[in-house]
């Protein structure tokens, strides 16, 4: 029966309707029908922890919270841990600095700071803000993946794609110096206070427990925020790349500000939303297994990943971590779309994100991503 129903999703993929809305909480039926069908979905693959929005026309027109949160129901001021969809926040931040002409996207980044385990290697000086938002760093995804945890280029800047983590951090601690302030700080004036967030997180601390959706492990244990198995990052730490805690509310306003560009424009927004970087096995829509759905183009422009289907444009990320499994995105021009944080161990969450984004968006590219990622992990 799964089979039959994604065969459905994606011959409606391949019809006309490319620009069919994703289900929203049109009446106080359907809205009920829905959160009983998320519920079904979560309660059956053991989702510790979820929020699910739905976006129309940059609204936040459907919200639905499951599970618990630090003894708490999960409610509308639950924060989630959502991993990588951190990067978006850092590139958004990034991108009205640029309007603001704090930074630009070209400027080589060892005027302000240069990592010492690559200061002997003259391919530091390559390195740009643009480089690194699009994934051409030339880095790792992480340092400490690497024999002897030392950073070091992988390729050469520019030279092709590979995602780092290590970029990001690298961009802002450049940043940092070069404007005499930290990363959480300029977030917080050029996107979090504009846009009205107060509660979010960006930098560690393991007593801010309140209304969290805490890490848990596969024996069901709890670990502090900034924590996993074996680690804990220091308080006050902070990463680019990863770990933000923020609220479906919260996260949702800034997916509608990206919908809409504001802070930067029309024009930049277009320079955002080009794609440069061809992410090869790790496309969103993987061509080979899904040709009918084959997207017109797809990668990373600055700092998002971008799939360009012709008559709309998905511009959004994912995040997945070893108790994070998240999804963001809205569709241009439509601004419809859809947030998805989900608690729980993240191969085990692989399923139930497939079977929500078909629920949610059943034309959406991530349906066949996720679709494919559920297969693997069988």
């Amino acid at each position: 029966m799964l089979v039959a129903v994604f065969g459905l999703a994606i011959l409606s993929a391949c019809a006309p309707s490319i620009e069919r809305r994703p289900v929203y909480a049109a009446s106080q039926a359907s809205d009920a029908l829905l959160r009983r069908q998320i519920d079904t979905v979560l309660t059956e693959h053991r989702v510790h922890t979820a929020a699910i929005g739905v976006l129309r026309d940059g609204k936040l027109v459907f919200e639905h919270y499951h599970g618990d949160a630090g003894g708490v129901p999960a409610n509308a001021e639950t924060r989630f841990d959502v991993a990588s969809i951190t990067k978006t926040v850092a590139a958004e931040t990034l991108l009205r600095m640029v309007a603001d002409g704090k930074v630009d996207l070209d400027e080589p980044l060892y005027r302000y700071w240069v990592d010492p385990d690559i200061a002997g290697d003259a391919r530091h000086r390559l390195l740009t803000p643009r480089l690194i938002l699009t994934h051409r760093s030339g880095f790792p995804n992480w340092r400490f993946l690497r024999p002897g945890g030392k950073l070091a280029f992988e390729r050469d800047p520019g030279s092709g794609y590979g995602y780092s983590g290590e970029g990001f951090n690298y961009l802002w601690r450049a940043i940092e110096r070069k404007q005499g302030a930290s990363f959480p700080a300029l977030v917080d004036r050029y996107l979090f206070k504009p846009l009205g967030i107060r509660n979010a997180r960006l930098t560690v601390d393991h007593a801010d427990q309140q209304n969290v959706a805490l890490g848990i492990d596969e024996t069901g244990k709890r670990y502090d925020p900034g924590c996993r198995p074996g680690f804990c990052w220091k308080d006050g730490e902070w990463s680019a790349a990863g770990g933000m805690l923020i609220t479906l509310r919260d996260y949702s306003r800034i997916m509608s500000a990206i919908g809409d560009h504001t802070g930067y424009g029309t024009q930049l927004a277009m320079e955002r939303d080009r794609i440069v970087t061809d992410r090869g096995d790790e496309a969103v829509v993987d061509c080979s297994l899904y040709p009918t759905i084959c997207p017109e183009a797809e990668g990373y422009g600055l700092g998002f990943v971008v799939v360009d289907q012709g008559q709309r444009r998905t511009i959004g990320h994912e995040g997945g971590d070893w108790s994070q499994l998240t999804l963001a995105y809205t569709h241009l021009p439509s601004r419809d779309g859809i947030v998805i944080f989900l608690n729980v161990p993240m191969l085990q969450g692989v399923t139930p994100m497939r079977d929500l984004v078909r629920l949610l968006d059943p034309t959406s590219p991530y349906a066949s991503r996720f679709e494919k990622w559920a297969s693997e992990a069988s």
